[in-house]
């Protein structure tokens, strides 16, 4: 299950690409970021639906797999702030350190209600809680069952959000950081993937179903419409990407997202610090091409040679344990 598809590392790279458009645009764009998140999460659901319910991948590679990706650049990002905290003597910097290496900053916010300094890496936490949600579906159920507990994930989800945020009026940051709520777009569309893989989709509704989210993202912060019906676009826009008519399929396609798709991982990790140094001062300019020529060497030097390292002795461990090789 490794091959890629180029319409979804290029919808990654408009994912990241939002994301930096909330930190570091206009005022009018701040919403962006969110939903940059909400197209991470929605791909998220798709590869994983791919991998795990398609591919059929055992839930232990599964495993290794997600964390020789996502252990590299985090740990290196954790030790030059380690660094940093050192040489500029800002201990705060380390406050909470604990929650990043065991994926549970959305846990900190909603169940402490403090806020880590990089608490953005909540939805990396968040995504690791449904990979551990989704592998567990996976070994405990097949065929139609899978899709009644994946429907059953998101609708519970999304009905849970909108009833803490409108009926219990609850913060949305801590309502929509939670796991039972969060991982709502995450099940939707690992269940629009398996309903859909074999359905002929109009490639019209795509477009329409993006540019609708984008519209909504524009003129509405309000969570029915950011994480309710903008979770479902987006679901449905990831589970079909390839599928899309142009010229949203031919956007998707082009270098430049492909690109920031491919480094999106470390570009997401290591642009709130420079986020952090524009608020304090520093060029807008600067930051933004510092955020990129350091996640282009995270990815490069740290992400990349990091997985390959990790699944190189997985497999090496998995064949000297496998039956008749102990000679």
């Amino acid at each position: 299950m490794d091959r890629r598809i180029v319409a979804l590392d290029g919808l990654r790279g408009a994912a990241i690409l939002y994301v930096m458009l909330g930190h570091f645009g206009p005022e009018w764009l701040h919403a962006a970021g969110s939903f940059g998140v909400t197209v991470f999460f929605a791909l998220s659901g798709r590869l994983m639906a791919d991998v795990l319910f398609i591919g059929n991948m055992d839930w232990r590679e599964f495993a290794v797999r997600r964390l020789a990706r996502l252990y590299p650049a985090l740990l290196f990002f954790l030790a030059c702030m380690v660094i940093l905290s050192g040489g500029l003597g800002r201990t705060d910097l380390l406050a909470d350190w604990w929650c990043y290496p065991i994926f549970a900053v959305n846990l900190v916010v909603t169940l402490a209600a403090r806020f880590p300094p990089f608490d953005h890496l909540w939805s990396v936490s968040l995504e690791v809680q449904a990979y551990a949600m989704l592998a567990l579906i996976a070994v405990c159920f097949s065929g139609r069952r899978r899709l009644v507990a994946l429907l059953a994930g998101a609708l519970f989800g999304l009905a849970n959000g909108l009833v803490r945020t409108y009926i219990g009026h609850q913060n949305p940051f801590m309502v929509y950081w939670r796991p039972d709520v969060g991982t709502a777009v995450i099940f939707g569309a690992a269940f629009l993937r398996l309903m859909l893989q074999r359905v002929r989709v109009p490639s019209w509704t795509i477009p329409i179903a993006f540019g609708t989210a984008n519209g909504l993202m524009l003129v509405t912060t309000e969570p029915w419409a950011s994480a309710t019906v903008n979770g479902v676009l987006l679901a449905f826009v990831a589970a079909t990407a390839e599928r899309s008519a142009f010229p949203v399929r031919q956007l998707f396609e082009s270098r430049p997202l492909v690109f920031l798709g491919t480094i999106s991982y470390s570009l997401y990790i290591w642009q709130q610090l420079f986020k952090y140094a524009y608020e304090g001062g520093f060029p807008l300019f600067g930051a933004v091409i510092l955020s990129i020529v350091v996640a282009i060497f995270s990815y490069y030097r740290v992400e990349l040679p990091g997985k390959s390292a990790i699944l190189s002795i997985w497999r090496r461990r998995s064949v000297a344990g496998a039956p008749g090789q102990d000679g």
